[in-house]
């Protein structure tokens, strides 16, 4: 600055006052988690992660082919300037930090929260006020759902169900709701004498399933439809010959219209299961402000689905039914809480 040049700061106590007030709320964090969490995820779908994890992490090695130069410039550094990448002789590279924010398990969470469910959370006015309806106006994406959903299952539950199917004899399972496929072909991966059939509303889920069958080699063991889960005189043929029903975190939502409709299902699927097994996985908030459980039951407060119950909840309903629970699964210590519960038909008197 110039030495001709007068600098004033001007003291307003009250405005000082209110600033850190501003400061001390939380709000700024709450600020920029929201832009870098918008920003983390396009810089993954445009590829420009995957350019730098490959050694394309320069302007000149192609890092912003394709791109709008000026955005994806400034974008780099913004993310410089959060800590997510790190900058040297013009190439650019994660930080311990960024490479930590950037696995696969954490953008698969981000992605379930702000891709799929982003729709909704972006209408909770709407939604409050009337002005708009889920399902009508307001829809979740069900492809980025599906897709950010099988790889935390993956990770976390398909060893589960792995181990609750050991040993049950079974070979040929149904599983209702199958999103992207990911359980059913990590089960023929496992076992080559299994087969199954998986069905989904949602077309782009089911194409997704498809495709990932036939990149692992199992599509002749493995056949998808677009049909509804709970409604068992729609499915196809091939759905009847299952041994084992897998019913994976779609249960709950009935719970809306009571208890006696989530028996009424479970019967349902108990009069069409077979002698084997029918393995119902749930999840289990606690309702406290870990590890996202609030913002989890957020979104199915505001998609008006049932609430998800805690297993005391779901072993009342079991008793109701003509299954009996053999036994509870769940992850120790690690994954998003979930609890696997093991059903057979009930022994007749």
């Amino acid at each position: 600055m110039g030495s001709g040049v007068e600098m004033l700061e001007l003291h307003d106590r009250k405005g000082v006052v209110t600033w850190e007030e501003f400061q001390l709320s939380g709000m700024p964090e709450i600020i920029g988690s929201i832009h870098l969490g918008q920003v983390l995820l396009a810089v993954s779908e445009c590829g420009i992660l995957d350019r730098i994890r490959t050694g394309r992490n320069s302007v000149k090695a192609g890092l912003l082919e394709g791109l709008n130069s000026r955005i994806a410039e400034n974008l780099l550094r913004y993310l410089e300037v959060r800590g997510v990448l790190s900058q040297w002789e013009e190439e650019y590279r994660l930080t311990r930090k960024g490479e930590l924010l950037t696995g696969e398990i954490p953008m698969a969470r981000l992605g379930f929260y702000l891709e799929a469910y982003g729709p909704v959370t972006g209408k909770v006015g709407e939604l409050l006020t009337g002005r708009a309806t889920y399902g009508v106006e307001v829809k979740r994406a069900g492809g980025p759902l599906s897709k950010h959903c099988a790889t935390v299952f993956a990770r976390y539950y398909t060893p589960i169900v792995l181990e609750a199917m050991r040993g049950r004899g079974a070979t040929r399972a149904l599983d209702l709701g199958c999103g992207g496929g990911q359980l059913l072909v990590d089960a023929c991966l496992n076992d080559p004498g299994f087969s199954g059939v998986g069905i989904d509303l949602a077309p782009e889920a089911v194409a997704a399933a498809q495709e990932l069958a036939r990149r692992n080699g199992v599509a002749d063991r493995l056949s998808f439809f677009v049909a509804d889960a709970f409604a068992p005189h729609t499915w196809p043929d091939a759905c009847h010959e299952a041994e084992t029903l897998f019913a994976i975190g779609m249960l709950h939502e009935h719970f809306r219209d009571g208890e006696q409709a989530v028996v009424d299902v479970l019967n349902t699927y108990a009069d069409v299961s077979g002698r084997k097994m029918l393995l119902v996985g749930e999840p289990e908030p606690r309702y406290d402000d870990r590890e996202n459980d609030s913002d989890f039951f957020l979104v199915h407060v505001l998609t008006d689905q049932g609430i998800p119950q805690d297993r005391h909840s779901w072993l009342r309903v079991f008793e109701q039914t003509r299954l009996e629970c053999r036994r509870i699964l769940t992850p120790a210590v690690a994954g998003p809480r979930m609890c696997f519960y093991d059903l057979a038909p009930a022994a007749e008197d």
